[in-house]
């Protein structure tokens, strides 16, 4: 079930916004993200139980309008330096990024409705039921050994046996991973926990896990901006490009 949204400078599904702001009729500047964003937790708590794909859409189509309009707000770049390795290469535009993104996630999203229609037709469709005599005096006119040698069955054994082993080496090298469930309110508490364990201020990285997902940045850095709003933090950035530091207010 798609999202309808409704704002001052636009109605409709969140795909068709970010549509019309890759066309730029739309300034990124104008959407309202945590207005946005607190609309559908609104939208989600009456409806009661959640299509989770529809939920996943929101969060990453929402998670990529954040992400840059937050680059656009505070002209930072997506990384660092010193974690790109690119030297002096300047970052895309954000109205570029969004560009580029949305052309990839086009595709995506014409291959999911095209598949939608095939299994609404293919669940019209029945086949008409074989008869048992057909199929066997089918099978019976087929030689199951055609076309196959000794030589071959050895190579293929070979090849079965290769594959095995290395499932097995590669079992034996990986490890599981949990999946991180994070939320607005769990990472609201994480940072005015982290903010009541330090003297004066943290820095929006230190509130990260080492290998964040872009789920987690995405949550963490809305949870940021809401408690912004509500007046328990303060943001500071001492210079252009430096850490984003985050403050407690008193």
């Amino acid at each position: 079930m798609a999202y309808w949204i409704e704002l001052d400078v636009f109605q409709g599904p969140l795909d068709l916004l970010l549509y019309l702001l890759k066309e730029q009729e739309i300034e990124v500047r104008e959407i309202p993200v945590a207005e946005l964003t607190a609309r559908y937790w609104e939208f989600l708590r009456h409806l009661g139980e959640a299509d989770g794909e529809a939920v996943e859409e929101f969060l990453l189509l929402g998670a990529e309008l954040l992400a840059l309009k937050a680059r656009l707000l505070l002209s930072l770049p997506s990384e660092g330096p010193a974690e790109a390795g690119v030297g002096d290469e300047e970052d895309p535009r954000p109205e570029e990024e969004l560009a580029r993104r949305l052309l990839e996630y086009r595709p995506f999203k014409q291959a999911a409705e095209a598949l939608a229609l095939l299994a609404e037709g293919a669940s019209l469709c029945y086949g008409r039921p074989l008869e048992a005599e057909a199929v066997t005096a089918a099978l019976a006119r087929v030689d199951p050994l055609e076309g196959i040698t000794l030589e071959g069955l050895q190579r293929a054994y070979r090849g079965v046996l290769l594959r095995f082993q290395e499932r097995q080496v590669a079992q034996e090298l990986v490890h599981t991973v949990k999946r991180l469930s994070v939320t607005l309110q769990g990472q609201q508490r994480l940072i005015l926990r982290r903010l009541a364990q330090v003297k004066d201020k943290l820095t929006f990285r230190s509130l990260l896990r080492p290998l964040p997902s872009r789920l987690e940045v995405a949550t963490t850095l809305v949870a940021l901006l809401e408690l912004v709003r509500r007046g328990r933090v303060y943001l500071y950035q001492p210079q252009a490009f430096a850490e984003i530091e985050v403050w407690r207010k008193e």
